[in-house]
This record gives C-alpha cells, sequence and structure tokens, in this order.
C-alpha cells in the first residue's frame, strides 16, 4: 500500500464499495474455544496482503450485530478487518438469552463454571489468532469498547498491550472488572501504547463533571500506575452518548498510517 516517490512516501488507498444490502458479517465460532464473533473484511481483502484488525466490544444493550454494521458503515476507504466478539463481561441484562446469543447450553455452562472474565479473556484471544490465521490479520490489534463493553477493553489492555497497537475507550465503564490484580507494571516497551478516552461534548453522564466521568479518571489514574505513558482524552463536539464509528475509526487509522510511515522510513 506504499509507494515511494523522490523520498516522499504516498499511501495509496483501494476504494471499498458496501452495499446497503449485504454487509458481508460472517457469524464464525473460534478454534479451540467456543466464543463467537461477527467479521466483516474489506471488498479488496485477498491473501496475498496482512491487514490491519479493529476489535469492536459492544456495551450492555449487547446489540453485537447493529453495533459492527455501524462500524460497517463508517468503514468508507479504510482497510480495517473488523471483529465483533459475542462478550460477556458487559453486564448481565440478556445472558442465556438465546435471541440475543447463539450459544448452547453447553457453552453457557462452561460460562458459569470459568466465569465471565476467563471466557472472554481467553475467548478474545483465540478469535484473535482466528482472525489472524483464516483472514491474514496483522500481528496486533486495534481494540475499541463503549460503556460496559469497556469492561473487557481495561483489563486486556492492561493484560496484553503487546498485543495491541491502539485504544479507543468511548463513555467507558471502569470497576476494576476482569483487570488482574497481580499486574504491577508492564514492559517498558509498550508504555507508548496509544490509548484514548472518547466523549461527547453533550453526553449527559460521561462527560467531564458528570456522574460517570470519574469511571474514566480511575482507569487513567490505573494506566498509569502500570506505566502507560500515552493516556489522552478527546471531547467530540455537537455529539452525545454513542459509540463514535467514524472518529474511533478515524483515530485508528491515523495510528496506521502512521506506524505505516514510520515503518518504511
Amino acid at each position: 500500500m506504499i509507494s515511494i516517490r523522490n523520498s516522499f512516501y504516498v499511501l495509496l488507498i483501494p476504494v471499498y464499495v458496501l452495499s446497503a444490502q449485504d454487509h458481508g458479517l460472517k457469524l464464525l465460532t473460534a478454534e479451540n474455544h467456543p466464543m463467537q464473533y461477527y467479521v466483516s473484511l474489506p471488498n479488496n481483502w485477498n491473501t496475498a496482503d496482512t491487514w490491519p484488525m479493529v476489535v469492536v466490544l459492544e456495551a450492555a444493550e449487547k446489540q453485537y450485530k447493529e453495533n459492527l454494521i455501524r462500524f460497517v458503515d463508517a468503514r468508507g476507504n479504510m482497510p480495517f478487518i473488523l471483529v465483533a466478539p459475542f462478550i460477556v463481561t458487559n453486564g448481565r441484562q440478556g445472558l442465556y438469552n438465546p435471541e440475543i446469543f447463539p450459544y448452547s447450553t453447553a457453552t453457557w455452562k462452561r460460562i458459569d463454571s470459568a466465569g465471565t472474565c476467563t471466557f472472554d479473556m481467553e475467548g478474545l484471544a483465540a478469535v484473535m489468532r482466528d482472525v489472524r490465521k483464516q483472514f491474514h490479520g496483522d500481528e496486533r490489534f486495534y481494540i475499541t469498547g463503549f460503556e460496559a463493553g469497556a469492561h473487557l477493553l481495561w483489563a486486556y489492555t492492561f493484560a496484553h498491550p503487546q498485543q495491541l497497537s491502539g485504544v479507543a475507550a468511548v463513555a467507558c465503564n471502569y470497576i476494576r472488572r476482569c483487570v488482574d490484580e497481580k499486574i504491577n507494571t508492564i514492559h517498558s516497551s509498550e508504555a507508548h501504547l496509544p490509548i484514548r478516552y472518547f466523549v461527547g461534548g453533550t453526553d449527559t453522564l460521561w462527560a467531564a463533571g458528570k456522574r460517570l466521568y470519574g469511571q474514566w479518571k480511575e482507569a487513567e489514574k490505573t494506566a498509569g500506575e502500570l506505566g502507560f505513558k500515552s493516556v489522552t482524552e478527546e471531547v467530540i463536539p455537537n455529539k452525545g452518548h454513542e459509540p463514535m464509528p467514524a472518529e474511533i475509526l478515524k483515530y485508528f487509522y491515523d495510528l496506521y498510517s502512521k506506524a505505516i510511515l514510520e515503518k518504511h522510513d
């Protein structure tokens, strides 16, 4: 995707066209783990290249498919493989409901036995191994979580920063759910992993000074204590309480483009 001309790097971005009727979603199950997930590939996906991946963690509403479609619609010309796992750490409402989850009775028994945190942490790792293997994903991936979807985002970020390229928490929850208390610090090589908190300027609960803003500040504090040094906040004017797919994917694409340029510098 890079050409070199007169010492300048030019990003050659293919044009992707998505049908409004067919968003190209595939429902798959991870190998060696029962977590299921939706995946959406760019229209010109091929096996010759490797592709950046974005994990989309849904909020407590558990609208996994609908939320991923928002990101598919926002993807435009960006070459991301989009992945939406059926996580269970995003609140108890809707658990065991077959109209929401595609999980079998055996899978729910496994979740009850192992716990939701273990299921999601191990499941997400298995899902991303699969996507990397089946669809030629990059070694690292980007991750975003909205509201209760951020419980897993923070736990995974703090435990496995070496697997990530960028993190975007949106109007996030944080009560240390699933966070491994044995983690003291991260390796210095992961200190500058880009982590950003996004919130709408008109969000009535999660914006600065509002009732749930403190959860983000606690997450920021934990990140600092662990050694993360690139933790920022961005307020999106005239936006309310929403997952902000366009803003998140632009942020990730800027990081992706910068990494490509630095790699070829």
